[in-house]
């Protein structure tokens, strides 16, 4: 009981002296965090707390005690069993990526994961030999006439929706239909949070070894942010760009290890705990100069940029300043579109870029709780600005561009994106198949002899 209230005294005088400022000094980013700092303390007398219980259980009643920790251990093997036996959702790896020395970040190969459940319906992801979420092979893709291959990000991945109704595998659907062709295949090639910038490293380092005789790249507002900051992560090494932050120094893993489904059950508690148990070790670590490079760490939201004298601290900027100041930005996403189309024509494949539209451009009643409400209004000031760029950048670009707004604009169906992500769903992902389905029959990408060419030899 003494070292009970001995502990709760040292855990409040910390709480006071965080309150009050008195460990500011400590700290060498000018204070320190409040919020985490009293976290930290509350953690750490509960954790403390639990261990003077058990300790004075294990004197005073160690029978008692051990009974009660072999029922706990018994329960959990239990659990671990059912839960594998079953093949429960809940149990199997929770879909998450891996950092990328060479692609920056990807999925991890021949696994199939639990995507969570959105709107009532489960989704899962299952990834080919290289990372993709698709169920071809590069010996099966390339066994077909016709290989088209869909770049993007998570709006071509098909985020919170499950893998087979997917854009791009909807996409394969309505054009085997239409064309009356099965010799064709769609590889679904999008990641979360990629841009062109990354599009072209994955073409390169992949995609070209899948043979495709055509690529179909799906450019985001958000890319624009994306190939502000990629680039400044990439390193050159022995001729190609790679990401530090990907290293094995940094401690970087190259696959999604599966520990058990208790581990999957707890592991966001985990990483809720992770940061207020290693803040003391990391100021620590800072003091000595023994804290890992900045380069290590790595935070997606973390964003800041200054347009036409403004700070701004997420990937919309480019809906609230006009084309005058943001065209610089989207140029540099231009130029690394155009290496990637550089890339795709060397290969012998075509190349067209498609500019789909969010859904306030076509409505703004859709996705009335929207998570990233705080981010942009549905009314933002120069939210087609981008559309105005594409079109223009169309006369002259050595490439085909196409907006996919006027469609959107002119369906009356009704919800395409979910009621509370801006995503697509699952009868949104359909209509953006139908859609881009119609222009590459139209404009006879797919369907002819040229269409199925390409300089390599079918396999």
């Amino acid at each position: 009981m003494r070292l009970f209230i001995g502990l709760t005294g040292a855990s409040a005088l910390g709480v006071g002296a965080v309150l009050v400022g008195v460990l500011d000094r400590l700290s060498g980013a000018g204070g320190v965090p409040k919020a985490l700092a009293l976290s930290t303390i509350a953690l750490y007398w509960a954790l403390i707390s639990l261990g003077l219980y058990l300790a004075h259980r294990f004197v005073t009643d160690r029978k008692s005690l051990l009974y009660l920790l072999a029922n706990i251990a018994v329960s959990l093997i239990v659990a671990e069993v059912v839960l594998r036996v079953l093949s429960l959702p809940v149990g199997m790896i929770q879909f998450r990526g891996v950092r990328s020395k060479a692609n920056h970040h990807l999925y991890s190969p021949n696994v199939e994961m639990h995507g969570g459940l959105h709107e009532d319906a489960r989704v899962f992801v299952r990834t080919n030999e290289d990372g993709l979420r698709s169920d071809y092979s590069r010996e099966a893709f390339q066994g077909h006439a016709q290989r088209i291959v869909v770049l993007g990000d998570s709006l071509t991945f098909g985020f919170a929706v499950d893998q087979g109704v997917t854009f791009p595998s909807r996409l394969e659907e309505i054009l085997r239909e239409r064309l009356g062709d099965d010799d064709l295949a769609v590889l679904n090639a999008g990641v979360i949070s990629y841009s062109p910038f990354l599009q072209k490293i994955l073409y390169e380092n992949v995609i070209a070894h899948y043979d495709p005789t055509l690529v179909v790249s799906m450019i985001d507002a958000t890319d624009i942010g994306d190939d502000i900051i990629y680039p400044r992560e990439a390193v050159p090494e022995n001729g190609k760009l790679v990401f530090p932050s990907a290293t094995e120094e940094c401690g970087a893993d190259t696959v999604t290890r599966y520990y058990g489904a208790l581990y999957e059950i707890f592991r966001p508690l985990g990483l809720l705990l992770e940061e207020p148990l290693s803040y003391p070790f990391s100021v620590i670590a800072t003091r000595l100069g023994t804290q890992r490079p900045d380069e290590c760490t790595y935070n997606y939201y973390d964003f800041e940029i200054t347009i036409d004298g403004v700070h701004e601290t997420d990937r919309f900027f480019v809906y609230r300043h006009s084309l005058e100041h943001t065209r610089p930005h989207f140029e540099r996403s231009l130029a690394n579109t155009a290496e990637l189309a550089a890339a795709v024509a060397d290969s012998g494949a075509r190349f067209v870029l498609m500019v789909p539209p969010r859904y306030h451009h076509w409505n703004p009643n859709e996705s009335p709780r929207n998570w990233e409400g705080d981010l942009y209004a549905v009314d933002e000031p120069f939210q087609f600005e981008m559309f105005r760029f594409y079109e223009e950048a169309s006369v002259n670009a050595p490439f085909r561009i196409h907006s996919l707004l006027p469609a959107f604009q002119a369906t009356d169906r009704f919800p395409l994106v979910f009621e509370d992500d801006p995503h697509l769903n699952v009868a949104g992902n359909a209509f953006l198949a139908g859609v881009v389905a119609d222009y590459l029959i139209a404009e006879g990408f797919v369907g002819g002899a040229e269409a199925s060419g390409g300089t390599r030899a079918r396999r």
